[in-house]
């Protein structure tokens, strides 16, 4: 599913097109998606868009808001007046150049067959919630309540944002099972999933299956920054497509273009020239080079 960078490109294109606006009228197409009154967030102006790991909020100025979970296939397209505007500001997730073009082998037409919930915004421009398998969600709560909603309530530090190495640290030296599932794990560390625990472990060149209590301080240091730089990276290429997520514009990102070792079974490590293995560990598939990630 969508992890931290996904996420948080999804909120940047949020923020630049629904800050200051007015959701006049929402059509719930499948009730089951959502929960709460939805006249508690219409008419009134939308603050602010958060991101709490995997998940968003949308603040209005009536201290009230939408906590959404997008999961597996979710997806929030903004379309409107301003979404062909150019150039697109730096730090967003959307591309710069050209006319901005939703991908339709993604998102098809909208709004679609999975299309569940489309807010209209006083703009005269619309946001769409697609789900193909239906497993995200979305709560109209009180801003106030929105901390202690059962996903958001449990998670960790993040990287790039309040996990310290200190914290990573005693995280990692506190836990018996393998490494990757606990860099999976949301109520320890917020964000990291499948794709990028693969990514940070190859880069880190350490075995997936490693006991954490295995690792020395150095091997420790060096995942830690392993995973803050392909979290960068990510983030700077608009995150991976896979499945079906794409951006606030409807847009793929481009990191899946450059994985170095995620979905790689079979081909070469660009390191050693050694086959890539994949083995399932925590119920996900895992890819590792078997020599430069050694177990022992």
């Amino acid at each position: 599913m969508p992890e931290l960078p996904e996420v948080e490109t999804i909120r940047l294109g949020l923020q630049k097109y629904l800050v200051g606006h007015v959701i006049e009228s929402i059509d719930i197409r499948l009730p089951k998606m959502v929960s709460g009154e939805a006249k508690r967030v219409k008419d009134t102006k939308v603050q602010a868009i958060r991101r709490y790991g995997k998940g968003l909020v949308i603040d209005f100025a009536n201290n009230y808001s939408i906590a959404i979970h997008i999961k597996m296939t979710g997806q929030l397209i903004y379309q409107g007046p301003r979404s062909s505007l150019r150039p697109v500001p730096s730090g967003t997730g959307l591309r710069s150049s050209g006319q901005a073009k939703v991908s339709r082998e993604k998102v098809g037409n909208l709004p679609g067959p999975h299309t569940h919930v489309i807010f209209r915004l006083n703009n005269n421009s619309f946001l769409y919630y697609n789900d193909i398998r239906q497993f995200g969600w979305i709560k109209i709560v009180p801003t106030n309540d929105v901390s202690s909603l059962p996903f958001f309530k449990d998670l960790g530090p993040e990287p790039l944002s309040n996990l310290t190495i200190d914290q990573f640290s005693s995280i990692v030296k506190a836990v018996k099972s393998p490494i990757k599932p606990l860099l999976m794990d949301q109520k320890k560390i917020a964000g990291i999933g499948n794709i990028y625990a693969n990514e940070a472990l190859y880069l880190a060149k350490i075995h997936p299956k490693r006991q954490p209590s295995s690792l020395s301080d150095p091997e420790i240091k060096t995942l830690f920054d392993a995973i803050e730089n392909v979290l960068k990276k990510a983030l700077e290429t608009g995150g991976s497509s896979e499945w079906q997520y794409v951006n606030a514009l409807g847009q793929e990102g481009s990191y899946q273009k450059i994985f170095q070792i995620y979905g790689q079974v079979g081909k070469k490590c660009k390191i050693c020239g050694a086959t890539i293995q994949k083995i399932t560990l925590g119920g996900r598939g895992t890819f590792f080079c078997p020599a430069c990630q050694r177990l022992a």
